[in-house]
């Protein structure tokens, strides 16, 4: 399915930046033995991205650099290793590194993708069979899109202000008023969108067959 945003109309359409935040958790250690980082309930599955960075007082295991993007090669629940971006063989450790007082900070970038498709998926759901073409999409379907990915992204910090329930219904009654063809106050949605609405007494239904007031052969 096609995503129907993209991460610039995020920020255009649904969030500030800097609204969500991305916070690290301190791994509980790292050892050179394994060369591998623990961290309980780390959540990772195999060539997820993670980075890197130190607390005060505290260091990474070479060679790992803060804020490089690396890959994670999951071994329990509570470890893992990690791998460059990419693909490749497991990092090793210096064999040096102090395993005590590491305070490494264990991040994991915005699930901003995810979000989208997930946000596609509903909108998708959402879309008439009559709708116009979504090629190039049109603004309202962006806009729509974008604020449903806002959304699941502000809900992982608990940042959201209304229930998806509040936010779908308030979709669902602006994608049916965009596909009616009534014309949206701020939109960019273009003439053939508005045909409908914009029909006159005679003849009774523009060119795609919609009736003044109905759907195609429809009525009041």
């Amino acid at each position: 399915m096609t995503d129907y945003c993209t991460p610039s109309d995020l920020y255009d359409h649904g969030i500030p930046r800097g609204s969500v935040p991305n916070p690290g958790r301190v791994a509980d250690g790292a050892s050179p033995s394994t060369n591998s980082i623990t961290l309980d309930v780390h959540g990772f599955d195999e060539g997820d991205t993670v980075l890197f960075r130190a607390e005060a007082g505290g260091s990474l295991p070479a060679p790992l650099l803060e804020l490089v993007e690396y890959e994670a090669v999951p071994l329990t629940e509570s470890t893992f290793s990690v791998r460059p971006a990419g693909g490749g063989s497991v990092i090793d450790f210096d064999d040096d590194y102090e395993e005590d007082g590491s305070r490494i900070v264990v991040i994991a970038p915005l699930p901003v993708s995810a979000a989208i498709a997930w946000a596609s998926g509903l909108v998708d759901e959402m879309l008439v069979a009559h709708a116009v073409s979504l090629d190039p999409v049109p603004l309202t379907v962006r806009a729509v899109t974008a604020q449903l990915a806002a959304w699941k992204l502000q809900s992982r910090g608990g940042a959201t202000t209304k229930s998806l329930l509040e936010l779908q219904q308030q979709a669902q009654k602006l994608l049916e008023k965009w596909a009616r063809g009534v014309p949206v106050k701020g939109s960019a949605t273009t003439q053939r969108a508005n045909l409908a609405a914009a029909a006159v007494v005679a003849p009774t239904t523009d060119r795609r067959g919609w009736h003044r007031f109905g759907g195609p052969g429809g009525s009041c």
